[in-house]
């Protein structure tokens, strides 16, 4: 990744938050929080449903969507592209449907984005779209392939 982009994503970023950003053109994106481990807070974890190129944040010290309250605290989550019959879930390769979680870091950024190499030599299997994290240090963690909505 260039410098520039890696400033550009650092520029778009609320100070101190993670974000989800649905880059697609095409579909929704689910976002849902795993369960609360404070059952009383389970109602107002992190939840939304964004529409293609809108986005969603929390403050990393806000308990009821990052509940160790830190920059490094990592927080799991269910991603669902599209609705209907076919729902698309976002996560680690050879991971059943019911298991696929994604982590961010509480100060880190989920992007869900069209998969450049879908469709490409050597790539045609790949998946139409992939999600991509960094972490609150601003590291990508997803390598190049990111992880795959399937």
């Amino acid at each position: 990744m260039t410098l520039a982009v890696l400033a550009g994503l650092g520029a778009s970023l609320p100070a101190s938050a993670f974000c989800v950003y649905n880059e697609l053109k095409d579909k929704e994106v689910s976002v849902l929080q795993e369960d609360h481990p404070d059952y009383q807070r389970n109602d107002r974890r992190f939840k939304v449903t964004l529409k293609p190129g809108a986005n969603s944040c929390c403050e990393f010290k806000n308990l009821d969507c990052n509940p160790n309250g830190r920059q490094n605290s990592m927080v799991n989550f269910e991603v669902t592209l599209g609705s209907g019959d076919t729902p698309m879930k976002c996560g680690p390769a050879g991971v059943p449907d019911k298991a696929k979680v994604v982590k961010v870091s509480g100060d880190g950024v989920l992007r869900i984005v069209a998969n450049p190499r879908h469709g490409t030599k050597g790539h045609e299997n790949a998946s139409p779209y992939i999600a991509r994290v960094w972490t609150h240090d601003k590291q990508d963690v997803t390598g190049p392939a990111g992880l795959p909505c399937r």
